[in-house]
C-alpha cells in the first residue's frame, strides 16, 4: 500500500501547481486578452462547468469511498468500477446533449469550443486512481498536461482576438488530462465486467447525488457571492474580492491535497474495522492542517497588504484588506476539511456533512443581500468568515461524541500562539528595516517562515504531546 506521506506529497504537487499557473499566466492574459476578453472566457467556462458538474454529480467522492472500500478483491472491485462507470456515462450522455443544445441555442463560438470540457467530465475516471491510493499516476499526467497549458498560452496567445484559441487550449488540456489516464486502467482492473442488472447501475445513483447536493451548495456561495457583488455593488469591488479569494485559494490548495489523500485510507481502514487506527491517524492530519493553517493566516495577516499591491498593482490596495479578512477562514476551513473527508464521508455520514453546507450557503446567500450593499466586497467577505465558521461549527457538533475533539483543540492551540508570535515580529520588522517594495516581501516571508519553523521544533524539544506529535508525523510509514 502507498504511503501516506508519498500520497500527500503527490497531490501537493498537482494542487500548487493547480493554482500557480493561473497565478503565473494571469496577469499575461490580463493584458493581452483585455476586461471583455477575459469576461467572455470566464462565463463560457463557468457555464460549461456547472454543466460538467452535472455530468460526474458526487463521484469524486463516492467514488474514490466505494472503490478504497473494494480494492481488496479485484472480481469485486472490477464489477463495481463498471457500475459506478456506467452512471457516469449515462449521466455524461444526457449533460452532453443538454450542453449541444444549448451551444446552437446560443449559437457562441466559446459554447462549442467547451465541448471537449464537458466531454472529458464524462470520461473522468480518477477517482478509481484515488479510491486505489495511486496518486502518482494521475499527478504525473495532470502536472505535465498543466504546464503543456502554460506554455501554449505563452506561445500562442499573443493578442485580443485570441481569446478563442486560449479557450481552445483549456479545452483541449482537460479532455487530455482524462484521455492519459485510460491506458492505465489496466493496472487497476482487470477486465470488463458487464453489470448484471438495471438495478445494480440504478443503486448508486441516490448516494451519488447525496454526496452532489454539497458540491452544488458550496459552488453556489462561493460562486455566487462574486455575482451578487456585481448585482450589488460594482465590477472595482468585485475585481478586487476576486483577487483576494485567488490568492487564499492557493494555501487552501495544500489543505485540499491532505483531504484527497486521506479519504480512500480512512474509507479503507474503516471498512476493515480499524477504525481506531484510523481516528489516530486523523490526530496526525489535524495537527499537521492546524499547522499549516496558522502559519499561512499569520503570514498573510502580515505581508497582504504587501503582497496584494506588487503582484496586481498600486489600484488593488483594497485587495490587500480583503485578502487579510479572508486569511481568518483558512484554520476554519481546514478543521472542517479534516473531519468532512477523513471522517463523516468515509463514515457516510453524508446528511450530517450535507446539512452544514446547506446552512452555510443560505446564510451566505441571505447575508450578501444585507452586507454587500452596506460595505461592499468588505461586507461579502466579512459573510464568508461567519459562513465557513458556520460550516466548521457543524461539522464540529456532528462529530463531538464520535472523535476527541477537545483533545485536537489542545493539540492546535500552541501552533496558533506561535502563528501570533511570527505576525507580531513580521510587523515590528516592517517598521525598521529601510527595505521597501518586493525586497522587503521576499525578506518578511523568508524571516516569518524560518521563525516558525524554528518556534515548532523549540515547541517538539520542551512538549511531550507535541514532541509525540511531531515524531508521528515525521516518523509516520502510513
Amino acid at each position: 500500500m502507498t504511503s501516506v506521506k508519498n500520497n500527500f506529497l503527490y497531490s501537493l504537487i498537482y494542487e500548487v501547481l493547480a493554482f500557480a499557473i493561473p497565478l503565473i499566466t494571469a496577469p499575461y492574459l490580463s493584458r493581452i486578452l483585455g476586461p471583455t476578453g477575459m469576461g467572455d472566457y470566464s462565463y463560457s467556462y463557468n457555464i460549461a462547468y456547472y454543466f460538467g458538474m452535472f455530468a460526474t454529480l458526487g463521484m469524486l467522492r463516492y467514488g474514490t469511498r466505494s472503490i478504497a472500500a473494494k480494492r481488496e478483491s479485484e472480481h469485486d472491485k472490477n464489477k463495481l468500477f463498471w457500475e459506478l462507470m456506467s452512471v457516469q456515462l449515462i449521466t455524461g450522455a444526457v449533460v452532453m446533449l443538454l450542453y449541444l443544445a444549448y451551444s446552437a441555442a446560443t449559437s457562441s463560438v466559446l459554447a462549442y469550443i467547451w465541448i471537449p470540457y464537458v466531454l472529458s467530465t464524462a470520461l473522468d475516471v480518477s477517482w478509481l486512481f484515488r479510491g486505489d491510493e495511486d496518486f502518482k499516476t494521475t499527478v504525473v499526467r495532470n502536472s505535465i498536461v498543466k504546464i503543456a497549458t502554460a506554455v501554449c498560452i505563452f506561445a500562442f496567445v499573443k493578442n485580443e482576438e485570441d481569446v478563442y484559441l486560449y479557450a481552445l487550449i483549456m479545452a483541449l488540456g482537460y479532455l487530455t488530462t482524462q484521455l492519459l489516464l485510460w491506458p492505465c486502467l489496466r493496472r487497476h482492473i482487470s477486465g470488463f465486467v458487464r453489470p448484471t442488472s438495471l438495478r445494480a447501475i440504478a443503486r448508486h445513483f441516490l448516494p451519488n447525488v447525496l454526496l452532489f447536493l454539497p458540491l452544488a451548495a458550496t459552488s453556489i456561495y462561493r460562486v455566487f457571492d462574486k455575482v451578487l457583488i456585481g448585482m450589488l455593488s460594482d465590477s472595482a469591488q468585485l475585481g478586487f474580492f476576486d483577487c483576494a479569494d485567488k490568492i487564499v485559494m492557493v494555501p487552501l490548495g495544500i489543505i485540499s491535497a491532505l483531504g484527497a489523500v486521506m479519504l480512500p485510507r480512512m474509507a479503507y481502514l474503516i471498512s476493515f474495522g480499524n477504525e481506531r487506527r484510523g481516528i489516530s491517524i486523523l490526530r496526525q492530519t489535524m495537527s499537521l492542517s492546524m499547522i499549516i493553517s496558522s502559519c499561512l493566516m499569520f503570514g498573510i495577516l502580515a505581508v497582504g497588504d504587501l503582497f496584494s499591491v506588487i503582484y496586481f498593482g498600486a489600484a488593488y490596495e483594497e485587495t490587500g484588506v480583503l485578502l487579510r479578512l479572508l486569511s481568518v477562514t483558512v484554520p476554519m476551513i481546514a478543521w472542517a476539511s479534516v473531519l468532512r473527508e477523513q471522517y463523516l464521508i468515509p463514515k457516510k455520514m453524508d446528511r450530517q456533512y450535507i446539512a452544514s453546507v446547506v446552512a452555510g450557503a443560505v446564510f451566505n446567500l441571505s447575508a450578501n443581500y444585507f452586507a454587500i450593499p452596506l460595505w461592499g466586497a468588505r461586507g461579502a467577505a466579512l459573510v464568508t468568515i461567519v459562513t465557513e465558521l458556520i460550516v466548521a461549527a457543524m461539522l464540529t457538533f456532528s462529530s463531538r461524541r464520535r472523535l476527541p475533539l477537545c483533545q485536537y483543540a489542545i493539540d492546535s492551540a500552541p501552533y496558533f500562539a506561535i502563528g501570533f508570535l511570527m505576525f507580531a515580529l513580521m510587523a515590528t520588522i516592517r517598521l525598521i528595516v529601510p527595505l521597501q517594495g518586493i525586497c522587503l516581501l521576499l525578506a518578511l516571508m523568508v524571516f516569518g517562515l524560518a521563525l516558525y519553523l524554528l518556534l515548532l521544533c523549540c515547541l517538539s524539544k520542551i512538549s511531550g504531546r507535541h514532541r509525540m506529535i511531531m515524531r508521528m508525523l515525521l516518523l509516520s510509514k502510513e
